[in-house]
């Protein structure tokens, strides 16, 4: 993996003519400062000193001045240092949401954070934003956001702290760091950069870093409707061994319509790299991407819609095998379809790479008492009854020989070409049958 190493100076740049960086002014010119001053110790005492300008910054309450202090389509200038606040909650009366069309930008990951507190009068366990808009055309660059979950972490509270959510269209999360954001299993998911919505369109996560997530259950970046989702890494914790498996998805991409792009990230350990269990996915390209020790790369499985003109390209998979107790089978790339009716259509899956974490392959003893590497494979493709896959094409990926590849169901047009195995001259075979095989036509498989 190549790292970039921006100079401040470029970045400045960049941001200026992405339009986050504007001259300085005196208040009421749109641009508007704030000092990280006293911010702790006046948490929650709406109190506001300064006046806004570059020479004089706003500073004490944070939470107070954003929700009172800040019109729509106005650039707020975080300065360096810890910003401190209670987080977004519906029942808390003095949290605020980003107005529309608002920049908010910090000095640079490692001098700005917006840190949720726990010390306040009133403090309570509940789910919690520590950054939130509904509005449209929020753009949030160049600092960290910090969940500060430790307290709910170490007394076991089963609460969701999310990093920040900008649910509108035409959203921009832009070299935004997230640190220790929570969320259990069964409990309210612990997503921690989401932006969009249903239906919603023109949103991009560029640039970004997810890392030190608390939990068990949760995604890096969540992203519904059409979004740009380029350049970020996701590191979450290793699937540890014998306990089951940990719903931790990289990246998960719901309800793409127009078009959505995911291209050049890196995710780091958890459950999928690349996941959608939810309302299916159209005009999807996952390209470039490297998927680290994870226990699938690409999982789409979404139990209402099915998946139409989806791309998945030149991506590095490598599926770690460190946990023995989850019985289920896993598999480099997986897509499926979930109810009846349903068909996925204009698959291509082309270029990837799929292979074993430092090349140490399964060995375990399934739910059946078998020993070996049957319990996951290289690719997946199924449908079940009444369900359809049309148009898929399986070309010129490179699978570890000892990884089964497995297509079930009914078929319309798949063609599968010049896949290569490594570390071996065959494919692994499925209840004897061939693995990844050359095929084309409209058929039935049932290699289970």
């Amino acid at each position: 993996m190549k790292t970039r190493i921006i100079p401040a100076s470029l970045l400045a740049a960049a941001c200026l003519f992405a339009g986050f960086l504007v001259p300085a002014a005196s208040n009421g010119s749109g641009v508007i400062w704030l000092s990280s001053a006293n911010s702790l110790a006046y948490l929650g005492q709406q109190t506001n000193f300064g006046s806004g300008t570059q020479t004089n910054p706003y500073s004490g309450d944070f939470d107070y001045i954003m929700g009172h202090f800040v019109p729509a389509n106005s650039t707020v200038h975080l300065g360096s240092g810890i910003f401190w606040t209670k987080g977004w909650n519906a029942t808390n009366t003095n949290a605020f949401q980003i107005p529309a069309g608002v920049t908010v930008q910090g000095e640079g990951e490692a001098f700005t954070t917006i840190r949720r507190a726990t010390n306040f009068t009133g403090y309570i366990q509940q789910d919690l934003t520590v950054v939130r808009s509904d509005n449209s055309n929020v753009t949030v660059c160049n600092l960290t956001i910090d969940g500060n979950a430790f307290d709910f972490y170490n007394q076991s509270w089963s609460n969701a702290i999310i990093g920040i959510a900008l649910t509108g269209s035409g959203e921009t999360l832009e070299h935004v760091t997230d640190i220790n954001g929570l969320g259990f299993q069964f409990a309210p998911e612990g997503f921690q950069l989401i932006v969009g919505d249903y239906g919603q369109s023109g949103n991009k996560v560029v640039g970004c870093t997810v890392s030190n997530f608390l939990g068990t259950y949760g995604d890096g970046i969540a992203p519904t409707g059409d979004c740009v989702i380029e350049g970020n890494q996701v590191y979450f914790p290793q699937q540890p061994a014998g306990v089951p498996w940990y719903p931790l998805f990289g990246i998960n991409v719901v309800a793409s319509s127009q078009g959505s792009t995911v291209t050049g990230n890196h995710v780091y350990g958890g459950g999928d790299g690349l996941h959608n269990d939810t309302s299916g996915d159209t005009n999807l390209v996952i390209a470039n991407n490297i998927f680290e020790d994870v226990c699938e790369g690409v999982s789409l499985t979404g139990d209402t819609k099915p998946y139409q003109s989806i791309i998945i390209s030149h991506n590095l998979i490598l599926m770690q095998t460190n946990y023995t107790s989850y019985n289920d089978q896993i598999f480099g790339i997986l897509i499926g379809t979930t109810l009846p009716g349903q068909t996925n259509q204009n698959v291509t899956v082309d270029g990837n790479t799929v292979r074993f974490y430092n090349n140490q392959p399964w060995s375990v003893t399934n739910a059946n008492g078998v020993i070996g590497d049957g319990n996951q494979g290289g690719m997946y493709v199924y449908g079940g009854a009444n369900q359809l896959n049309q148009n898929i094409s399986i070309i010129n990926n490179q699978i570890d020989a000892r990884m089964p590849v497995k297509f079930v169901g009914h078929f319309s047009n798949l063609y599968a070409s010049g896949n290569i195995p490594l570390n071996g001259t065959n494919f692994a075979t499925v209840s004897g049958l061939p693995g990844l095989t050359n095929v084309t036509g409209s058929q039935t498989l049932n290699q289970q």
